[in-house]
């Protein structure tokens, strides 16, 4: 495309020309004609201003082109990102001084204010995220153990303390916030342990005690008849009498039977 041509006036044609430049797709080693080359895409091509100097002598007819050319490179494209969202939770590395003070004092909390008879310390961090505000806020997931130091005898965690193989496991949730001074104003946290099987203890049974049997147990039924025979035979009533309703029977073990 021309983009600016002028002519001197003067026995001599002195011809300025400026014009742009379009990268084809015909490689120079083709030797095809460039008139016949289509543009590349204007996303893909170079592109370049000329300015052109011709000089035509009338007298012997000859002429003289002295042209420069500044190519302009390829833009680069553009690679697509996904853009971090500010107000989300990241993840963060569990290492950190800000995550260890975090937990220090929220397990400090959780052995001063929980029921428990001993200390717990931690033992792993299974997750900690950030979340950028006036500040951070942090939410970390963690386990504590049960350890060999009774609350009677430590007030808090020392090197003397230990997990025990068979101590209890919690699962923890914190959160904090560090205001924009870099101070953690608040720690509060929350554990869960897994249920325990309740063991009820055996039933203690009284070898000389009474215990309660079946109204109609046959044993019962035929104490009843020995009894009955033994009651009329024996009695100066005009009537015999029989059995009724049996309220409750007992009977107790020892060298032998009582009812």
């Amino acid at each position: 495309m021309v983009m600016e041509a002028k002519r001197t006036v003067g026995p001599d044609k002195q011809l300025h020309v400026k014009y742009r430049i379009q990268e084809t797709t015909c490689a120079a080693e083709e030797n095809k004609p460039w008139q016949d080359c289509d543009y590349k895409a204007s996303a893909e091509a170079k592109t370049g201003e000329c300015t052109a100097q011709v000089h035509i002598n009338n007298v012997d007819g000859t002429s003289n082109v002295s042209q420069d050319c500044q190519i302009v490179p390829v833009p680069p494209k553009i690679t697509h990102s996904q853009a971090v969202c500010l107000g989300c939770f990241h993840d963060i590395a569990s290492d950190t001084l800000k995550v260890s003070e975090i937990l220090k004092r929220a397990i400090q909390k959780f052995n001063k204010h929980s029921d428990e008879v001993s200390l717990f310390k931690l033992v792993e961090i299974k997750e900690a995220k950030r979340q950028v505000v006036a500040g951070w806020n942090y939410v970390i997931k963690y386990e504590i153990k049960e350890t060999n130091c009774s609350k009677a005898q430590f007030q808090e965690l020392t090197t003397e303390c230990k997990t025990i193989s068979q101590g209890r496991i919690g699962k923890c949730d914190a959160k904090a916030y560090e205001s924009i001074q870099a101070e953690i104003v608040d720690v509060a946290s929350q554990c869960k342990f897994p249920a325990e099987d309740v063991v009820n203890p055996p039933t203690l049974i009284c070898a000389g005690c009474p215990r309660a049997i079946p109204n109609d147990s046959p044993e019962l039924t035929e104490l009843l008849k020995v009894s009955m025979e033994k009651y009329n035979s024996e009695t100066n009533d005009d009537f015999y009498y029989k059995a009724g309703v049996i309220e409750s029977a007992t009977v107790q073990v020892g060298s032998h039977s009582s009812f």
